[in-house]
């Protein structure tokens, strides 16, 4: 299995192994990712959320594989279009900070079942 790298900005995540912690918001996680992407990184996980009120969490974590010797053109469109549509889908988005303890619980137990989904296949 090749080795994982956890990109996010959900603090319940901060101490796991292999994690690049980005201090910022779900956009600068997907930046991150983006800019991984453009260096050779495979997704893993999907840059965003099946539910489009996800779109409205602080947070966000997604798992990359580790760098090719190529650079996948199909992650790096599914990346810039996952910008774009965070941007549109966010753009007149009212915070609720109220919320964001479950928002990161939520976040945690979707990485967590990505990441099982994905060492199962191997």
């Amino acid at each position: 299995m090749k080795a994982v790298t956890i990109v996010t900005n959900n603090p319940l995540l901060r101490e796991e192994e292999d994690v690049l912690f980005v201090e910022g918001t779900f956009r600068d996680v997907l930046v991150t990712v983006r800019d991984k992407v453009y260096s050779g990184y495979e997704l893993i996980s999907h840059p965003l959320f099946a539910s489009s009120r996800m779109m409205f969490s602080p947070f966000r974590t997604v798992i990359i594989g580790e760098r090719e010797d190529r650079i996948s053109q199909e992650a790096c469109q599914i990346v810039e279009d996952s910008i774009l549509s965070y941007d549109t889908a966010t753009a007149r988005r009212r915070r609720q900070p109220e919320h964001d303890d479950d928002y990161a619980w939520v976040d945690r137990s979707l990485y967590l079942s990505a990441l099982e989904e994905y060492e199962s296949r191997f």
